[in-house]
C-alpha cells in the first residue's frame, strides 16, 4: 500500500492585526554613507511605531508587538534602488518568536504620516499582510493593507 504524500509546507503566511497607539520619531542629519551622500546629501528619516495586536495566525492570537512604519524614498523612485536591492524582493518583516515579535514595513515617505494620523483618530484600525516563511520565526513581508471600521478583522479570519 502506498504512503499518501504529505502536502507541501505553506510558502507564504497571512498574519492579521488589530493596530493602536501611534508615536512618531524623526531625525535628519548629513548623510553618513559617503556612497550614498552623492545622490543623498541628507539622511532623514522619520518613523512610526505603533502597537499590534495579533489575531492571526493561531499559534500568535493575542500576543502583542511592536510595529514600526518606515519611510523608503526609493518606492516612489524606483530608479533609487540597486537592481539587486531586497526592498525589491519584500517591503518589510515579521519577527516572530516565543521572545520577540516585532514588524517592521517600509512604504512611500507620504503615506506614513497619514496613516499614523488615521490609527490615531481611529480610522485605521486593522493591518494585513502576507508574506514570505523563513527559517527561525522570520516573515518577508510582500504585501501590506491597512483596513478602518467596515473591516472586522475577526471576522476575516472566521
Amino acid at each position: 500500500m502506498a504512503r499518501a504524500k504529505k502536502a507541501p509546507p505553506p510558502t507564504h503566511e497571512e498574519f492579521v492585526f488589530r493596530v493602536r497607539a501611534p508615536s512618531l520619531t524623526y531625525h535628519f542629519g548629513i548623510e553618513h554613507n559617503r556612497q550614498r551622500r552623492e545622490w543623498r546629501p541628507f539622511d532623514e528619516s522619520e518613523t512610526i511605531r505603533f502597537v499590534t495586536e495579533c489575531i492571526w495566525p493561531d499559534r500568535f492570537k493575542g500576543r502583542e508587538g511592536q510595529a514600526a512604519l518606515r519611510p523608503e524614498p526609493a518606492f516612489v523612485d524606483h530608479k533609487l534602488l540597486d537592481e539587486n536591492d531586497v526592498l525589491r524582493k519584500w517591503v518589510g518583516y515579521i519577527h516572530a518568536t516565543k521572545t520577540v515579535f516585532e514588524t517592521s514595513i517600509s512604504l512611500p515617505p507620504t503615506v506614513g504620516w497619514r496613516l499614523a494620523q488615521a490609527m490615531e483618530s481611529g480610522l485605521v484600525r486593522s493591518m494585513l499582510t502576507n508574506g514570505l516563511i523563513e527559517p527561525r520565526g522570520m516573515n518577508r513581508v510582500i504585501h501590506v493593507s491597512f483596513h478602518g471600521q467596515d473591516f472586522d478583522p475577526v471576522e476575516y479570519v472566521g
